[in-house]
């Protein structure tokens, strides 16, 4: 199996925090000399077809040329200048935007930040100190980010949390109603309906009284979980739930938003409307780091909030988010996005065939292939999932894998053309076939 060369591999390994890489890890990774659109080169000159469009990041492909363009004359323009100091033209023209492409008119205001990390962090922030209620609830499987507070609010796995397990924060947390692995005999509505009493009777009864929460933490889809898609009616029930107990609904759209799953978002799938929304990851066309929160008017117009950070809303990052918001909505990519992943997840459920995948699953270009041991016990097999990784990385494509895990996922960019796609499909399916014996 071929990796990059071993001069960059050695330089790599030599500057940077050693869980980043390891023999086996180099045998997959490879130090990128060039990308563009859908593709990725290697030192080598290997050219890679991405199905991660780095973790949901380069929505528009790498390096768009109408971003790029924007971002350079924002650049030559002004500089840097901080936006709670010099507030600028590019970061007003971005909250216009923002607001013309929301998920409901509740939201009216807008908060710049610099990663989907901190826009997860702001949004709560803003949901605590404007209830003036200490407590989060949020759901297990969910991941939020990194940072010590999001690390705390989120709970993707014990391996996140190691170390960190004696910083409790303020937050509850409740089962995420991932249907495949719902109780057996219990049909998907059924176990939305019996989360929601898990929190009316378990979490309201015995951990925190109602008015002690100031709002709900939610990913729509559970990307980094595998693409978890919560039933319908328990969404629309956790929402009902935050109305009557004066709760603010959280929808981190960090991943999931701006086309990913065949809507602009993700929880308009769900039909409910929240009263702040994390933005990240795509906003910027991958060009300049930026994230956002929008958010009501009762929860950002009136409470003074202490939440910021200094390079957030970056001019040049703030016209890139114009800019990419543009073209979503001029180019229709949200309803690309539905199209292409609508005939993506028909070809990919034929692959639950195979004995060691246990599901298939997906909303726009936001797709997940389950593998397991084998179907009846769906005994998660980490270890197939990283033997199907590392042949498709040798043949020339790249799936979206979290190392150590069971799930492939496939998140290419939205504007990836159906070819390459396919192409991609048939290396990540040779790869499962290759694979089906232990």
């Amino acid at each position: 199996m071929r990796g990059p060369g071993q001069e960059p591999w050695n330089r790599y390994r030599e500057l940077f925090p050693k869980y980043f890489w390891s023999e086996e890890t180099r045998l997959a990774s490879i130090i990128v000399a060039d990308a563009k659109g859908s593709y990725v080169r290697d030192t080598s000159g290997k050219k890679y077809i991405d199905l991660t469009s780095q973790w949901a990041t380069n929505n528009l492909g790498n390096v768009p040329d109408e971003v790029l363009d924007v971002t350079v004359q924002a650049l030559a323009r002004y500089g840097f200048l901080t936006y709670f100091m010099n507030p600028h033209l590019p970061m007003i023209e971005l909250a216009e935007k923002l607001i013309e492409n929301r998920p409901s008119p509740n939201l009216t205001r807008v908060f710049l930040e610099l990663s989907g990390t901190g826009a997860a962090e702001g949004a709560v922030k803003h949901a605590v100190e404007a209830s003036g209620r200490p407590l989060i609830l949020s759901f297990l499987g969910q991941y939020h980010g990194l940072s010590i507070g999001t690390n705390l609010i989120g709970s993707l796995s014990a391996h996140e949390r190691r170390h960190w397990e004696a910083w409790g924060g303020g937050a509850v947390y409740a089962p995420y109603p991932f249907p495949y692995r719902r109780p057996r005999g219990m049909s998907e509505t059924e176990y939305g309906g019996w989360v929601l009493d898990y929190i009316r009777e378990q979490i309201l009864g015995r951990q925190a009284e109602a008015d002690r929460i100031a709002g709900v933490i939610f990913e729509p889809v559970a990307c980094e979980a595998g693409v978890w898609i919560p039933p319908s009616g328990f969404v629309r029930g956790l929402a009902k739930l935050c109305h009557d107990h004066g709760w603010y609904f959280i929808a981190d759209e960090v991943e999931t938003g701006l086309g990913r799953t065949g809507t602009m978002w993700a929880i308009e799938h769900f039909g409910v409307a929240p009263d702040l929304l994390a933005i990240g990851k795509g906003i910027s066309g991958g060009i300049m780091p930026i994230a956002a929160v929008m958010g009501t008017e009762e929860v950002m117009g009136r409470a003074k909030v202490a939440a910021g950070t200094t390079f957030a809303g970056h001019p040049a990052a703030c016209a890139a988010a114009t800019k990419t918001l543009e073209i979503l909505r001029r180019d229709r990519i949200p309803e690309r996005s539905h199209r292409l992943g609508t005939t993506a997840l028909r070809r990919v459920r034929e692959w639950e065939r195979f004995d060691h995948v246990g599901e298939v699953r997906g909303l726009g270009l936001c797709l997940a292939v389950e593998l397991v041991q084998d179907k009846r016990s769906r005994r998660p097999d980490p270890e197939r999932g990283r033997r199907v990784f590392f042949d498709c990385v040798e043949h020339g494509t790249i799936p979206l894998w979290n190392y150590g895990d069971h799930v492939i996922r496939i998140e290419p960019p939205l504007t990836i053309s159906p070819a390459a796609l396919a192409a991609g499909l048939d290396t990540l399916e040779r790869a499962l076939r290759r694979h089906a014996a232990r």
